[in-house]
């Protein structure tokens, strides 16, 4: 037997986490459908090297498998025999698809989608389509499951509000189908990055991308995942970061217990705020979280009317006005309206009534807000500052806090 045919045509029967026949399927494969000619030219040689890298992402499962190191021993051999060294741009891996990754159709009726969305001041749409505003910061999980993992940060940003300062899109390794990418767009940065953070912009050839980076302009890049027909748009105004996605319906049910996130769950039960009673009565509300309103209600509300925005886009572009008047947090929620008429088809078939008022909410406003500092971070200018803090000023400002328990306890115990 030559030893092309050792190493593409014989497909033993291996461990079944040993992935040491499919490297030697895809690129049997490449081999037949690039009409590669075996010996020293360039193409058989990214061939070589391929295959090489292929096993080496096998190696601990194929450890004890007699066919693994075999095939790793006579492709640097070959490496050496056809002189692959004298073809240096085939020294790195390609980008090559395997025509085993399948692309599903992404579009109704072939495939149920599902939509989820974080903007502005923390308003979410989760995946069953319902709108929250979440009131806690740190970092949250939007979406995590065998394919994707979306982390974002909330943070305070100015202007009076939180929302995201930081967003890193995982998507995790599919043997069939794409490599690890990483992709993170900082609020502190000028413009959304334009590639992944290994500098690549997609996976597979030019022809058949698995993953692909769309830079539409430097404020809005879209990220196409085929191989799970997934679409994520990350926006950006000024700090001000956005994320929304449509994922299938299937690839959602795929996720287990121990892979929490708030597009499928929400904000904690107590870390959501009441958006209906703040909207009732919106002075009662800002009073109790220690802040002022930035804009008239009045004002806000025609201004969302005019930028045409409803529903519960306009209940989140009042209630940005509201805590912040910042003009970017309202172009943020514009989008993201059209961002889900465009991506998600059923919002206008199923969601959207065209409402642009706040008299649904009347007969909340005399809810009592009651400890409103104490429970959220709506107020987070104090905590931003202190963080600014050099060591010196922090040391003397815990001291000072502790001063005033110990003075505090005395007097208590007297």
């Amino acid at each position: 037997m030559e030893l092309s045919q050792f190493i593409f045509g014989y497909k033993p029967i291996t461990g079944n986490n040993c992935m040491v026949d499919y490297c030697a399927d895809i690129y049997s494969e490449r081999l037949d459908e690039g009409g590669i000619l075996i010996g020293m030219n360039a193409p058989y040689c990214q061939v070589i090297t391929d295959y090489i890298h292929c096993l080496s992402e096998t190696n601990r499962p194929c450890r004890g498998n007699l066919r693994y190191h075999t095939l790793h021993t006579l492709l640097h051999r070959q490496e050496k025999e056809f002189a692959c060294n004298s073809f240096p741009e085939t020294m790195k891996p390609s980008n090559y698809v395997p025509s085993g990754c399948i692309f599903p159709v992404d579009t109704a009726p072939h495939t149920v989608q599902r939509y989820c969305a974080l903007f502005g001041s923390r308003h979410l749409r989760t995946l069953n389509g319902r709108f929250e505003t979440c009131g806690r910061n740190g970092a949250f999980s939007l979406v995590n499951n065998k394919h994707l993992l979306v982390q974002i940060t909330h943070a305070y940003l100015g202007s009076g509000t939180s929302a995201i300062s930081k967003i890193t899109i995982i998507i995790k390794e599919n043997k069939r189908c794409t490599v690890r990418k990483q992709y993170e767009a900082d609020s502190e940065d000028e413009r959304l990055p334009n590639a992944f953070s290994d500098g690549s912009k997609y996976v597979g050839d030019s022809s058949r991308k698995a993953v692909e980076i769309v830079f539409w302009n430097q404020n809005h890049v879209e990220i196409v995942l085929r191989h799970i027909a997934t679409r994520i748009y990350v926006r950006r105004h000024g700090v001000y970061l956005s994320v929304s996605l449509r994922i299938p319906e299937r690839v959602v049910e795929e996720q287990t217990d121990d892979e929490f996130d708030i597009c499928s769950y929400g904000c904690s039960r107590n870390a959501a705020v009441k958006m209906e009673e703040a909207l009732a009565n919106p002075k009662s509300f800002m009073r109790c979280h220690g802040i002022s309103i930035k804009t008239p209600l009045k004002t806000a509300i025609e201004r969302c009317i005019r930028i045409n925005v409803m529903d519960a886009f306009f209940d989140a572009c009042v209630f940005d006005l509201l805590i912040s008047g910042d003009e970017r947090l309202i172009a943020q929620v514009y989008d993201a309206q059209n961002d889900i008429t465009d991506l998600y088809s059923p919002y206008v078939r199923h969601y959207f009534t065209g409402r642009q008022n706040l008299t649904v909410y009347d007969a909340k406003a005399g809810y009592k807000w009651k400890q409103c500092i104490l429970d959220s971070s709506m107020n987070s200018r104090q905590v931003a500052s202190s963080a600014r803090l050099v060591p010196s000023q922090r040391y003397r400002l815990l001291r000072d806090m502790l001063l005033l328990l110990l003075v505090s306890l005395v007097s208590f115990s007297n």
